[in-house]
């Protein structure tokens, strides 16, 4: 689901949630000007629905304040990273890594010269899987 379809479910679900406490709103007003104890919401209802709004504000509020502690690199980067996922390129940090990753395979793949001329006695050939060996072939 891209972001843009998430922020518009969450406008329609905000939109529902408004609507439906205006509409409690409305009720518990009206109940309050025409009789005062009519029974209709009781001290109970009343305290409900404050708390719901209370814990609507608190959660809003953990939200904001947990974007607000990102820094602004935190989230410059993963935006950057996102947009690279989305189009199909590689972020630079998986850039950097496969380059250090070849860097360490061509390292390995180095040979010195003390193994150029070691005797066959002195050659651990089971440590030198990574080497292919000349492609030629030579003929008796």
């Amino acid at each position: 689901m891209s972001s843009a379809s998430k922020v518009g479910e969450i406008f329609c679900d905000a939109g529902k949630a408004f609507n439906k406490l205006g509409n409690l709103t409305i009720q518990l007003q009206q109940a309050s000007q025409q009789a005062p104890n009519s029974g209709k919401w009781r001290e109970e209802e009343i305290e409900m629905l404050h708390g719901a709004v209370r814990r609507f504000a608190s959660d809003l509020q953990k939200i904001s304040d947990t974007m607000k502690s990102r820094s602004v690199n935190q989230i410059r980067n993963a935006l950057k990273k996102k947009a690279f996922d989305e189009a199909g390129l590689q972020a630079q940090q998986q850039q950097q890594a496969a380059a250090k990753e070849q860097a360490k395979l061509a390292a390995q793949s180095d040979v010195t010269l003390n193994m150029l001329n070691a005797g066959e006695s002195e050659v651990d050939v089971e440590e030198m899987d990574h080497y292919d060996g000349p492609t030629e072939e030579v003929s008796p």
